[in-house]
């Protein structure tokens, strides 16, 4: 698959790049990166020599020319990432197209890419497998741009790629498109092979369709929310989503809104502790799976507190759901359940590291005003260095499972 790859990069570099007209002095923001992240950062170089990285840097610097301004970006990026911090990356988007984007939006499940979202007249595609684009299959697709940031582990693909299926121009860097026209063949509900010719434009999702399943989980009811809670009585269960390590208290970082609005973890840290203990639950579902991270310390002083209520901790009666977009502060506070309760964890691997460089900030470059985030920490939150933390019980989700409203790995909690 590699050098199926790189036959169609060496394409595309023959016939498709052009003269870089830019106004940018992109050789001076090379240079100044070239100094000023591997100073910033903690210790960039844990993975890569300094010679990587000064080549690397030189090898863009020599082709500028001949680049447009999104071509060294995301020459920049993919050099950036190899150096094995997810937390340090370009700010590559700043450089998108707003014109060039499909009206499209994926996930992946246990068993293919699926459309979630689209514009109506593109409506026919909901609820479609993807199976090649413009010829070329999805697994090569995923090659490729899975260049485009750190691979910690096989959930940090599964994550970002949907992600990035909608960036017209990143086929065209690979070589996978040379119109705005995109023929995808498709798989429906019933196993039918079809094609559909979608045309990238601007964005508008004021205009999007999206699939609708027969119903809707318990776990994606709330799944906007910063957090929320359940007591499910049939089944003596205590459920706790915390989908963000961010409120009131401990605002999203660079958020210039009225803090007063957002929710109070300390509100909601009174509640949950209240609640438990005047309840005797059979069981308490701690529910990371949406969480991407933000500041542990509430998650740590809520885990703490619940872990010190005898009559909950106890075996088999915490549960800790994670998978693939639990990442960053999430990841602290998986580690804080595992350190201090019996918990059982259930769901996916996470994209995330226990120990991972982290707590970020950025340089912005001088000329192009491209930011880069570093990190300025090392989180070293277990003895073994493991690429990713692993659930006791592997539970994917299908899309028959999400089409039917069913959450298996829940669901599987609530059966023992």
């Amino acid at each position: 698959m590699r050098k199926y790859i790189l036959i169609l990069t060496i394409f595309f570099s023959f016939n498709a790049k052009s003269q870089n007209n830019s106004k940018i002095d992109w050789g001076a923001d090379l240079e100044y990166i070239k100094v000023e992240l591997p100073k910033k950062h903690i210790n960039f170089y844990h993975e890569k020599s300094e010679k990587d990285f000064l080549q690397g840097i030189d090898k863009i610097s020599s082709s500028k020319d001949k680049l447009t301004d999104f071509e060294i970006t995301i020459k920049l990026q993919q050099l950036v990432a190899s150096f094995g911090d997810m937390h340090t990356e370009t700010v590559w988007t700043q450089f998108l197209d707003k014109n060039k984007f499909l009206q499209l939006n994926f996930y992946w499940f246990s068993d293919g890419i699926y459309i979630f979202y689209t514009k109506d007249e593109y409506k026919e595609a909901l609820g479609s497998k993807v199976l090649e684009i413009n010829n070329i299959p999805i697994k090569a697709i995923i090659d490729s741009f899975s260049t485009l940031f750190t691979i910690d582990n096989n959930a940090i693909i599964k994550n970002k790629i949907p992600q990035l299926l909608p960036y017209a121009q990143l086929y065209r860097y690979f070589g996978i498109a040379k119109s705005d026209t995109f023929n995808y063949k498709l798989e429906n509900q019933k196993g039918e092979k079809f094609n559909d010719n979608i045309i990238c434009s601007s964005i508008d999702k004021n205009k999007w369709v999206a699939f609708k399943p027969d119903s809707v989980a318990l776990s994606a009811q709330n799944s906007s929310a910063f957090f929320a809670d359940n007591i499910l009585k049939k089944e003596n269960v205590y459920y706790i989503q915390y989908n963000t390590c961010n409120s009131r208290e401990y605002p999203p970082y660079g958020f210039k809104g009225d803090t007063s609005k957002l929710p109070s973890i300390n509100d909601f840290h009174k509640k949950v502790i209240e609640t438990i203990k005047n309840n005797n639950f059979r069981k308490l579902i701690f529910d990371l799976r949406s969480n991407s991270g933000g500041n542990s310390t509430p998650g740590t002083e809520l885990i703490k507190d619940i872990s010190l209520i005898n009559q909950i901790n106890q075996n088999g009666k915490i549960y800790v759901l994670i998978g693939r977009r639990t990442f960053s502060s999430a990841i602290n506070n998986a580690m804080d359940f595992k350190k201090m309760t019996q918990a059982i964890f259930v769901g996916e691997e996470t994209s995330g590291k226990p120990n991972c460089y982290g707590e970020i900030k950025f340089i912005k470059l001088p000329n192009s005003g491209l930011s880069v985030s570093y990190s300025t920490n090392y989180f070293k939150l277990y003895d073994k260095d493991l690429n990713t933390l692993t659930p006791d019980f592997i539970i994917d989700k299908s899309f028959k499972d999400y089409k039917e409203g069913r959450d298996p790995a829940f669901d599987w909690i609530l059966k023992q």
